[in-house]
């Protein structure tokens, strides 16, 4: 954490779903953070500080062969002493790792189980201040009170003794025990707050809620922040009197995200870990903001698109382009998200311009602020001439550089800040002008009238290239063009940068790097005296274009594109002699790229221009390629004036766009408050430009007061679920349909039907009144022209409509275990269009999801897996096929007609087939598992499609399925062919080889399917997160990774970024 905010360091991905994590000493000047997995391992770790990486100084598995797993969850806690860890895994039984002080390695390799009598145990802790270590249990007994007990650990034994004190009915609404290190604990409950040591008891009554998360704010624990389920930060203090505590004070601080951690790291700045909403860091504040009624400040947020409920695919702009908008948060956490791939451009100002060849930001002279001079003149280039665009305020007009050659093509421009001149170069001269008075003081000419090819230059020195001569000049003191050394090479010059490196510090560049035609090599040559110290042959028959060197995050690099989209991206090791290593190559496109440094937000990033626009960048240290989403783009360049600030120029064919890039980044997300609402389901309506979203609201009467006399949580809040129409390019609400008490949506879809041109919106509904059956109703939709809801029709059911889907001119109804057909048509009794529902199919559990293909209907069952049902000639839906296993579907796909996947609530994928080629009829009736895989997250929800725009190709597209989880991660399924399947079967054993998995967990065994049942091994996926860790490797671990697949280190890299443009 630094003035600028919280930053991150790192990130390492950890093979497992973690249950427990906790900060720890072993008595060392160093901390150790315990992890422990859902899958019953666990690992210590440790920061080395001078490698800069994280180290598994232990690990184990907890797991046993006997014992109930805990319903409540799994509990870890550590001694506060740094004595012992406890885990509380299965039913009456407590795991014991003693910790080691002063050892490298901080805990002992075994764990040692010990009983517990207590089987329903809510919570615990260790205490404070124990000469043995103590620790408190909060339990739950056979009629539901709950209690507290204390024991005492016999390390030595590891063993469980009687504690020192136990407390009886501690209340039903208590969940959380937190040591205090006064002593005692706080058993906190969701109407109240209780301090007790076995001798005193203490006591605060508080307004119903439900708390989520707390931290310490003292280290005598004498205050405690406290976050409940609608993001209400409270602090509750503890008045104490010689170590006794008095009486225990709480009061609301103010509104931050649903909080699922809390940490207070200093001077009254806390971050606020959310799983509901995003991340936030806030300061507290000393006194209340009239204006917010609060003592918070929100000083940043951390984006977080979890958890995703629903999500649909579109492609507003028909540029190809696809953005995902998803159902993201929790109650007022919710939101939408709009996610594409890729950076976008925001239009300010738009210029009819045809044939722009080169774009130049120059600053205006402002004396009143010599610091930070805004740009106010662009120099635009054309075949022949040059034109100067002045830029004041709002209002841009052309106007004349007495000094300037405007009858010649411009080849660079720009200002020499350090000896206050403006530099330009065409085909013919280098022209040094006054900024003030704009008169030329100085001029270069090239000699014998050989036309100038290329050029670059910095504050001080320009290079420049005449067919194979190379030149080298400074500008001096008194802004004159000194030409400093001349040398001439074996072949022409394909492209030349003088940019200095960060390495220096200095903004004279210490060489200049060319590429040259014929031999195809980039050449590094030392400056002021032009000696070649560095020769890199490219290979092939593809001209270099471009060259630049740039600085990320303090690693210097060198890039070079060719003209057929390939991009060569080296570091460079200057205390070597420059020498170059770590040699990548990559595809960003199919023609020639041309490279240009921009500048945003005081980072200098790098925009390649392409076919397919890309930016480069770094983060963590790792570069990053991200597509830019514009069709076509001829130059580019930073512009920055008093009108435009943080804008660039960017040039096509026909126009001059000045306008700003969105936060670079890989995925670039736009977050749609709901105001408190909570989405749940999502369409996206073409025909009339807008969504139709399912929202709920949660009204809060406990913040009116009108709470404080409910006895349980639920009397307290209230649910209301509505239908609500946004625009799909502003997102500005456009209608609203609020459902009936008791009634939630469930469902949602655009339906057509036969023979009626029209499309209307279906809600399925599910009503849920007290002690009443549940009920359910389809409401159909009419959108007018003021794009208003208008209801038609509606039709009820004896159960929820949990899903509904468009089939073959009719909505399909999915009703707890059965399918019915809805028909919207002409009665001719009535003399008007009526809705009308069919029983077309049952024999199934409980039907969570459907999908469609053609004539093929796919179900997906809660407990019955995946059913494939066909259309008969009546109109009726007949099962083909079925997957006998007993596998709880969460969502399903059709990846095509003879291949489904799922997604299953032990956070598997399994992909099944159909039997077409057997001649079994028995065997033609069951869907074969083909493939399974542990993704190791819940999927909500899955959709045929991409966010990548691919760049134009012979070869067909790959088939892929977007995911998107509760974790709040979206991730893409792609098809390949059985070639490339056992060729990155052969990488991907290879990296597990090689790469050695954090905390000592392996990747087999974390993508190896497993449920309640059994745990088979992967099978028929590649990890595509695993593959892409393959080009960040060094050279040496690369070739220990392919040295048994009989393949080159080159054509490796190439398979992997030709699947991986399908994907990313």
């Amino acid at each position: 954490m630094d003035q600028e905010g919280l930053k991150p360091m790192f990130d390492v991905n950890i093979y497992g779903r973690i249950s427990v994590l906790k900060l720890f000493s072993a008595g060392g000047k160093q901390d150790y953070l315990f992890i422990s997995t859902e899958s019953f391992k666990f690992c210590i770790l440790a920061y080395d500080s001078e490698k800069k990486e994280i180290v598994t100084k232990a690990s184990g598995n907890a797991e046993d062969t006997i014992g109930r797993p805990t319903e409540a969850g799994q509990l870890g806690i550590i001694d506060p002493d740094g004595r012992l860890i406890a885990l509380h895994l299965y039913e009456g039984l407590l795991k014991l790792i003693n910790i080691e002080k002063g050892l490298n390695n901080p805990i002992q390799k075994t764990a040692a189980n010990t009983r517990l009598e207590e089987l329903q145990v809510m919570d615990m802790t260790f205490l404070y201040g124990c000469k043995i270590p103590t620790i408190a249990v909060l339990f739950k007994d056979t009629k539901d009170e709950k209690h507290i007990v204390t024991y005492e650990v016999s390390q030595k034994d590891q063993e469980l003794c009687p504690g020192p004190w136990s407390q009886s009915n501690v209340g039903v609404y208590s969940s959380m025990l937190v040591a205090v290190p006064l002593g005692g604990v706080l058993v906190v409950a969701d109407n109240g707050i209780t301090y007790m040591n076995g001798r005193t008891t203490r006591s605060i009554a508080i307004p119903y809620t439900k708390f989520l998360a707390y931290d310490r704010v003292d280290k005598d624990g004498s205050r405690y922040l406290f976050g409940d389920h609608f993001g209400r930060l409270s602090v509750l203090v503890l008045l104490n009197h010689q170590q006794r505590v008095t009486e225990l004070k709480f009061e609301t601080l103010g509104r931050t995200s649903i909080p699922s951690s809390i940490s207070y790291l200093d001077s009254g700045v806390v971050f606020i870990g959310s799983s509901s909403g995003d991340s936030q860091l806030i300061r507290l504040n000393t006194e209340k903001d009239p204006a917010t009624d609060s003592y918070i400040s929100h000083l940043e947020n951390f984006t977080n698109i979890g958890p995703i409920v629903d999500f649909c695919l579109v492609d507003t702009e028909k540029q190809g382009q696809a953005q995902i908008v998803t159902c993201s948060g929790t109650y007022r956490d919710g939101t939408l998200r709009v996610i594409r791939n890729g950076i976008g451009i925001a239009e300010k100002a738009l210029i009819e311009l045809e044939g722009v060849k080169g774009l130049w930001p120059i600053k205006e002279n402002d004396p009143s602020d010599p610091l930070n001079p805004k740009d106010q003149y662009l120099i635009v280039s054309f075949i022949g001439y040059t034109k100067v665009l002045q830029f004041q305020g709002e209002e841009i007009e052309e106007t004349e550089f007495e000094g300037l050659d405007s009858n010649s093509s411009t080849i660079l421009c720009s200002n020499i800040d350090k000896e206050n001149v403006i530099v330009q170069v065409t085909n013919q001269a280098i022209n040094l002008i006054n900024p003030i008075t704009f008169k030329r003081v100085d001029q270069w000419k090239s000699p014998s009238g050989s036309p100038i090819n290329l050029v670059s230059s910095n504050q001080s020195q320009i290079a420049l290239s005449i067919g194979k001569s190379l030149y080298y000049f400074e500008i001096n003191e008194q802004s004159r063009i000194e030409l400093i050394k001349e040398i001439e090479l074996p072949h022409e010059i394909s492209c030349i940068d003088i940019s200095p490196l960060d390495s220096f510090m200095d903004s004279r560049s210490q060489i200049c790097a060319v590429g040259l035609w014929t031999d195809i090599t980039l050449r590094l040559f030392k400056l002021p005296t032009l000696e070649e110290i560095h020769k890199e042959p490219l290979g092939g028959e593809i001209i270099p274009r471009s060259i630049l060197m740039i600085s990320f995050e303090g690693i210097d690099y060198i890039f070079c594109s060719l003209g057929d989209g390939h991009l060569f991206k080296f570091k460079i090791d200057i205390a070597n002699n420059w020498k170059l290593f770590d040699k990548r190559k990559l595809t960003l496109g199919t023609q020639p790229i041309i490279l240009k440094k921009f500048k945003l937000k005081n980072t200098i990033n790098i925009f390649a221009l392409s076919d397919r626009p890309t930016v480069i960048y770094s983060n963590n240290k790792k570069l990053f390629y991200s597509v830019v989403n514009l069709k076509e783009v001829t130059n580019v360049t930073s512009f920055n004036s008093d009108a435009f600030p943080g804008s660039m120029a960017i040039s096509s064919e026909s126009s001059l766009i000045i306008g700003t890039i969105d936060e670079i980044q890989k995925l670039h997300i736009k977050t749609i408050s709901l105001n408190g609402e909570m989405a749940r389901r999502i369409v996206h309506l073409e025909e009339y430009s807008c969504y139709a979203v399912i929202t709920i609201k949660t009204n809060e009467d406990i913040i009116s007061g009108n709470g404080e006399n409910a006895t349980t949580i639920d009397e307290v809040e209230e649910e209301v679920s509505y239908v609500r129409l946004f625009d799909d390019q502003t997102f500005e609400p456009l209608s609203s349909f609020r459902l009936e008490h008791y009634e939630m949506g469930w469902s949602l879809t655009s339906t057509k039907f036969d023979d009626d041109p029209c499309t209307y919106l279906a809600v399925g509904t599910s009503i849920n009144i007290p002690d009443r059956q549940t009920s359910g109703r389809v409401l159909l939709f009419n959108i007018n022209e003021a794009k208003k809801l208008v209801l038609l029709e509606e039709i009820s059911f004896r159960s929820g409509v949990l899903y509904l889907h468009q089939f073959n001119g009719r909505l399909i109804a999915a009703v707890l275990k059965r399918l019915y057909s809805i028909r919207y048509s002409y009665s001719k009794e009535k003399n008007c269009k009526v809705i009308s529902s069919e029983n077309v199919h049952k024999g199934h559990t409980m039907i969570l999801k459907l999908a469609s293909r053609g004539h093929f209907m796919l179900v997906g069952d809660m407990m019955k897996s995946m059913s494939l049902l066909g259309q008969s000639e009546n109109g009726s839906l007949v099962q083909i096929a079925k997957n006998p296993q007993p596998i709880w579907i969460r969502s399903i796909a059709m990846i095509n007609d003879d291949y489904f996947i799922g997604s299953e609530t032990s956070n598997n994928f399994v992909v099944v087939k159909k039997n077409n080629d057997s001649t079994n009829e028995l065997e033609r009736e069951l869907l074969d598992s083909v493939g399974h895989y542990h993704i190791g997250e819940s999927i909500n929800s899955m959709l045929c499609g991409s966010l990548v725009r691919l760049p134009d190709s012979d070869a067909p597209p790959i088939p892929t399925i977007l995911y998107a989880s509760v974790n709040g991660s979206i991730g893409v399924i792609a098809s390949i062919s059985k070639e490339d399947y056992e060729f990155f079967s052969k990488l991907q054993k290879g990296l597990n080889r090689v790469v050695n998995g954090i905390g000592g967990f392996t990747h087999e065994s974390w993508r190896a399917f497993s449920n309640d049942h059994h745990t088979v091994e992967s099978r028929n996926f590649i990890d595509g997160d695993l593959i892409e860790m393959f080009p960040d490797l060094k050279i040496e671990s690369m070739a220990k990774v392919i040295q048994d697949m009989n393949v080159t280190l080159d054509e490796t890299l190439k398979r992997i970024e030709s699947l991986m443009q399908y994907i990313r």
